[in-house]
């Protein structure tokens, strides 16, 4: 198949694309990128997991209050959305990318080659595409995995795989398979009227949690 064209946009002063913001590529190229050039592959739980057992990291990306709260055992914490204590209340507009992604994963994560399983909260998709109709609400870019993963590639990792359905996934595989180490922290959802449950037959933009 022919090459997929780098997506156009405007590098930053790391000489990096950005996947959200200022700069940032349309979605859809970025998305076609991922799939079609570096061939990126979408893993659940317990293949994560499996990976993790062999050297893997679990890389996850989300807000520092979900991370705080719940996370996966051995997992590496470098956020691609930051914010001060307005958008720590959830007020919005006050969340804003995290300019110092990229040189926070190389400092956590020096060696390219390594695998890296990159996770957000609810994960977006490489196997629906954007939708056509640009009115839509487009859930296949996810809340920092994917658009982090085109960052990082940019930067020279090589070996990274996007985790289906994020941390809000892998919180739900926890209740059938044994197999899964469970979550470190109390899971907000149990504490919440607006839990981080799976978005199954809800709405997501209705109180449900996407960062």
């Amino acid at each position: 198949s022919p090459a997929v064209p780098f997506p156009n946009g405007t590098p930053g002063p790391d000489g990096i694309v950005p996947g959200v913001g200022k700069g940032m590529p349309k979605w859809p190229e970025v998305w076609e990128w991922l799939n079609y050039e570096k061939r990126m592959q979408t893993v659940d739980s317990a293949e994560a997991v499996a990976m993790m057992r062999k050297g893997a990291v679990f890389l996850d990306v989300r807000f520092d209050p979900d991370y705080e709260k719940w996370s996966v055992p051995g997992s590496v914490h470098v956020p691609y959305v930051t914010g001060g204590v307005l958008a720590k209340m959830r007020l919005p507009g006050f969340k804003r990318k995290n300019e110092d992604f990229v040189r926070l994963v190389r400092e956590a994560i020096p060696d390219k080659k390594t695998k890296i399983i990159l996770a957000c909260i609810w994960g977006g998709s490489l196997v629906r595409e954007p939708p056509k109709n640009r009115g839509l609400t487009d859930d296949t870019k996810g809340a920092g995995s994917l658009p982090g993963a085109f960052e990082l590639y940019q930067d020279g990792y090589e070996n990274l795989v996007h985790l289906y359905g994020g941390v809000n996934q892998y919180y739900q595989d926890c209740a059938f398979d044994a197999n899964l180490p469970e979550g470190e922290g109390v899971w907000p959802g149990d504490l919440e009227w607006f839990g981080y449950r799976q978005f199954v037959q809800k709405d997501r933009l209705k109180g449900q949690r996407d960062d």
